[in-house]
Order: C-alpha cells, then sequence, then structure tokens
C-alpha cells in the first residue's frame, strides 16, 4: 500500500462525504476563531485594568481646591423707593 493509494482513499473519503467535511472544517474555523476572540478579550481586560490603576493613581496624587468666588449685588434705588411714605395726620 503505496503512499499514492492512501491519498486516493482519503479523496474518495473526502468526496464521498462531502457535508461532514464542510461541517469539520467550519468546527475547526470556529474553535480557532473562539480561540482568538478569547485570547483579544483577555488583552483588553488587561488593559482596562492597567489602565483604571493608571487613572486611580493620577486622581489620588492630584488635589483639587475649589474656589466659588462671593458675589455682591447692589441695587439702584429707583424713583419708586425714593417716595416717601405718607405722613400721619396730626393727632387731636
Amino acid at each position: 500500500m503505496g503512499c499514492s493509494e492512501i491519498m486516493r482513499n482519503l479523496g474518495d473519503l473526502v468526496m464521498n462525504n462531502k457535508l461532514v467535511t464542510f461541517l469539520s472544517v467550519a468546527l475547526f474555523a470556529f474553535v480557532i476563531t473562539v480561540i482568538a476572540l478569547a485570547v483579544s478579550n483577555n488583552n483588553n481586560a488587561s488593559d482596562l485594568e492597567e489602565c483604571q490603576a493608571r487613572l486611580a493613581e493620577f486622581l489620588s496624587s492630584t488635589t483639587t481646591t475649589i474656589v466659588t468666588p462671593e458675589t455682591t449685588t447692589t441695587v439702584a434705588p429707583t424713583p419708586e423707593m425714593t417716595t416717601q411714605a405718607p405722613s400721619a395726620p396730626p393727632s387731636s
């Protein structure tokens, strides 16, 4: 049984079972994709944790003082405000 006979038998097996072969290749591709996505997600999670740690370090080292300016409002007197109250009639 030579190498050419084994390859011919393998070719016949593949050609006779096209659906099984297609599903096997699709499953293999799916497994590889899931592994690649899992690695990518793990890298993203570690990058996020590193970024959060650096942000927390930055925020803890900075002190923020909030100064609220005091505003005073001056109201100019209007003519209505400057009128005097009527004087009371003299008591008898």
